[in-house]
């Protein structure tokens, strides 16, 4: 994957292919005749409607950016390359009693007009009902060939396997492919497979040709080397992705594939110059429009989006503060000790008594560093946004040492998104990198005397841990102590402790944990993480 910084790139495909070669801000002049010019607008992983922290992003000034889009050419399709109900702070606020589980995202798809969306991983986090009820909700079809259901032998219901549409004479076919892990990292039910994303490619590019389609899009929520798979196994005209939350353009196999960052704090602008008996493409441009402060919002967007302004209020509201700077990157929560995540651990060890506390990286959701200073309502979501409980477990120290284990079995160095990397409370331990996974642990203190196997520990952790995931298998029998019926949540718990400084964050990680055998250079963060 190769990142740039020029914001037009010009796409080398095949040779009967004329090059883009026109200014980073130009769509061209009016094509000839025989061409028809197809604008598609992009953006993938868009977690929130609202700009994000740093007045980046906006839906509402996204909305201004098609409207300028369908000035200049009749021709635009805005499309979503999957992620956008969860996770997100007002994902997991309360309206009237009731968790919004990605309904103000739809309402804010709906308003700004969006053409077709591809579904995600996170799509599936609220199950399946949940799912369906958005999809009905959507204004726009959702896409998802390789999501089936068992029972039927068809496509989700609600979901398209791909969609044909005739955009100036030219038949245009979209489809739409998840990645296959979301089987397991998100809640698909019992009757939904998530298939190989490559056959079910083959099989809608061919019932899109049969049907007629001249240009052919596959709209992607892949890691971007699925999507280099997907290039080289199905001859496809053009890829948009997402998943990575990172800006990719490459050309496999005579593919383009493009992807960009999250949130939309920047939006894709594709120009396709298309034969209009062909369909093939004449000339391809990709332009990143960075979404900022200086792009107005739009009116009419706004309007439909009003009934959410108490919701935003709630979300600005004051909870406490921070003494020091919290650092909630995702890839520092994944691969070491961050004073956020022993923050994290310390608040809930606190709140529940327990002897010891773990989370896993994966929890923490931010993506970046809170400054010290004032801590809103939306800022405490945006730690921990998943809807978890906090519950106490009584583990054997045996138990424990498996559990930690598990927190280290995946690094960097494997290749994997650790996620399940744990941050820590009432404890300190060391692991070496150099030994295989399941044997990492050479050394766990517990309140400063070694761990006793043999043991009895009360760990405090998240619902999702306990449950068994993110391969916290010991845990999943282990009876959760009925203490926890009276607990606080996650989130009741930090805003207490950002209320009265209890516990107070450190200002850096205090040494809990320790790795050894690492590579030169230090631990680096994978590729995809999301």
């Amino acid at each position: 994957m190769m990142k740039k910084t020029v914001s037009t790139w010009a796409v080398l495909l095949p040779l009967a292919m004329v090059l883009a070669t026109r200014s980073a801000g130009a769509a061209g002049p009016t094509p000839p005749a025989d061409t028809v010019r197809l604008t598609v607008l992009h953006l993938n992983d868009v977690y929130q409607f609202q700009p994000t922290a740093r007045n980046r992003g906006g839906l509402s000034r996204v909305a201004t950016l098609k409207q300028q889009a369908l000035k200049e050419s009749p021709h635009v399709l805005t499309l979503l390359a999957g992620d956008t109900l969860s996770p997100s702070v007002e994902s997991s606020a309360e309206v009237a009693g009731e968790a919004l589980k990605g309904k103000q995202m739809i309402d804010a798809w709906n308003a700004l007009g969006l053409d077709y969306a591809t579904v995600g991983n996170h799509e599936f986090d609220f199950g399946d009902d949940v799912l369906r009820a958005r999809l009905q909700q959507s204004r726009f079809p959702w896409l998802g060939a390789n999501v089936m259901s068992v029972k039927s032998g068809q496509v989700f219901d609600g979901l398209k396997a791909w969609d044909l549409r005739d955009v100036g004479g030219v038949k245009v076919g979209i489809f739409g492919v998840v990645l296959p892990g979301t089987q397991t990292s998100s809640k698909p039910g019992k009757d939904t497979r998530i298939t190989p994303f490559c056959e079910a490619a083959k099989r809608a590019v061919d019932e899109l040709r049969a049907a007629g389609a001249q240009f052919v899009l596959g709209l992607t929520h892949l890691a971007v080397a699925q999507d280099r798979e997907l290039a080289r196994c199905v001859r496809v005209d053009l890829i948009i992705g997402g998943h990575d939350h990172d800006r990719v353009e490459e050309t496999v196999a005579g593919t383009p594939i493009l992807k960009l960052d999250e949130d939309a704090i920047d939006l894709g602008r594709v120009t396709l110059d298309l034969d209009a008996k062909t369909g093939a493409v004449k000339k391809l441009a990709w332009k990143v429009i960075p979404i900022t402060a200086k792009t107005p919002d739009d009116a009419a967007f706004d309007e439909q989006m009003k009934p959410y302004a108490p919701l935003l209020a709630t979300l600005a509201e004051r909870v406490g503060r921070s003494p020091v700077a919290l650092d909630a990157r995702s890839a520092q929560s994944r691969l070491g000790e961050t004073n956020l995540g022993s923050f994290l651990a310390d608040a809930f060890r606190e709140a529940t008594g327990a002897d010891v506390a773990l989370v896993n990286g994966g929890a923490i959701r931010a993506d970046r560093v809170l400054p010290a200073g004032t801590m809103t309502r939306r800022e405490l979501y945006s730690l921990m946004p998943y809807r978890n409980e906090l519950v106490v477990l009584e583990v054997t120290g045996a138990t424990l040492r498996a559990a930690l284990e598990n927190g280290v079995s995946l690094s960097s160095v494997d290749g994997k998104p650790p996620g399940r990397f744990p941050q820590v409370s009432g404890l300190r331990f060391t692991y070496d990198l150099r030994k295989a996974p399941g044997a990492r642990v050479t050394k766990v203190d517990v309140k400063g005397k070694p761990l006793d196997d043999a043991a009895k520990y009360r760990l405090a952790t998240l619902s999702f841990v306990a449950q068994g995931n993110d391969g916290y298998a010991m845990l999943k029998d282990v009876p959760v102590l009925p203490a926890s019926q009276g607990l606080p949540s996650p989130w009741d718990a930090l805003s207490k402790a950002f209320s009265n400084g209890r516990p107070a964050p450190r200002a850096k990680p205090q040494g809990r944990i320790t790795v050894t055998g690492a590579p030169q250079g230090g631990l680096r963060a994978p590729q995809s993480m999301k």
